[in-house]
């Protein structure tokens, strides 16, 4: 006799009696919808949980510590902690069931939805590793060597201050040694152009002393160039000069004996006044140059008296180029020693 698909002859199929449900007979679409449900609770927990964990890394290290202290703890005590038997942990919840045709007999199978655990981050995985406090050893040692870098900085500034002072003071003494050698009456111009260039050169002066030293430096070179153009010139005119051609009367004789006394005595013609005159002249121009170089300064009727004679054999005065006194540069001589014996009392 044939059977039906539920075990249940045909004749007697029709005549079963409704039963009220139970809980293991309810329909499939009422667990499937409570199933939804929980899967749905599930995912919002989830994307609470992925909209916290985007926003932490943006602000998280903008929080003050306490703040996000008591944020981590808040957050770990809302999760439940992992299970002991079940290490792996579930990070996508399951896939809702695909919904099947019902059947009144067999009731499906339940399966508990696992428990999502999420593990408890540390907290230091955010901050960093605490250092280690410093023993009493560590910091004695650390004070001690502070002081002894203390120390050796002020010996060295008090090394520099001393190099300085003993720059200072060198200083000094060149400077005093050059204006010293200035005020001397011994002192030529040539030389006193060098004494003001290395006085210049000292780094002490101010900038008005500096000034003032260059002037100096200034006024001796240009005296100098006049004294070297008014040598060369008077030195000029006195090659110009004719000199005297004279003429041994005593003759060159063979005799040994008269050879002898022509190389030891000679004798010469009377010159002729305008000879003499020119050859005076002419010594007087080649000593009044030398005197010059050397800052012997001519009287200044013997200085109006050569400059007479110039013009009485050249007859031009612009061929002399000569001053008509020598005043002005033995005035200035006088400022530059001046200077530097006042200066040379006020160090």
């Amino acid at each position: 006799m044939a059977e039906s698909t539920n075990g249940v002859p045909p004749g007697e199929e029709e005549g079963l009696e409704e039963r009220p449900a139970s809980v293991g007979d309810q329909p499939r679409e009422t667990v499937d919808g409570e199933s939804d449900a929980r899967s749905t609770s599930h995912w919002r927990l989830w994307l609470a949980l992925l909209l916290i964990i985007a926003a932490l890394p943006s602000g998280w290290f903008l929080l003050p510590e306490s703040t996000r202290q008591r944020w981590t703890d808040m957050l770990m005590s809302s999760m439940p902690l992992r299970e002991a038997g079940n290490p792996e942990v579930a990070l996508t919840p399951s896939a809702p069931p695909t919904p099947k045709a019902a059947t009144p007999v067999q009731a499906p199978v339940q399966t508990p939805a696992p428990r999502v655990t999420t593990p408890k981050p540390s907290r230091a995985s955010n901050n960093s590793a605490p250092l280690p406090a410093a023993t009493s050893e560590e910091v004695k040692l650390l004070i001690a060597t502070m002081e002894g870098l203390k120390r050796n900085m002020q010996a060295l500034q008090n090394e520099l201050e001393a190099q300085r002072q003993e720059f200072r003071v060198r200083q000094q003494l060149e400077l005093r040694t050059r204006l010293r050698w200035i005020a001397s009456s011994e002192t030529l111009l040539p030389q006193m152009v060098n004494f003001w260039q290395d006085i210049a050169s000292l780094p002490l002066l101010s900038e008005t002393e500096r000034s003032e030293v260059k002037n100096m430096q200034q006024l001796a070179l240009n005296d100098t160039d006049k004294l070297n153009t008014w040598s060369t010139q008077l030195k000029r005119m006195a090659a110009t000069l004719p000199v005297p051609d004279h003429q041994d009367l005593i003759p060159k004789l063979k005799n040994p004996a008269f050879s002898w006394l022509s190389g030891e005595f000679h004798l010469w013609p009377v010159s002729s006044p305008q000879q003499r005159s020119l050859s005076e002249l002419r010594t007087r121009l080649l000593n009044t140059a030398h005197a010059l170089t050397v800052e012997i300064w001519p009287k200044p009727e013997a200085w109006q008296r050569l400059l007479a004679d110039l013009r009485e054999q050249f007859g031009d005065d612009a061929q002399l180029a000569l001053p008509e006194h020598l005043d002005g540069i033995r005035k200035d001589i006088t400022t530059m020693r001046t200077k530097a014996a006042n200066w040379l009392e006020k160090l």
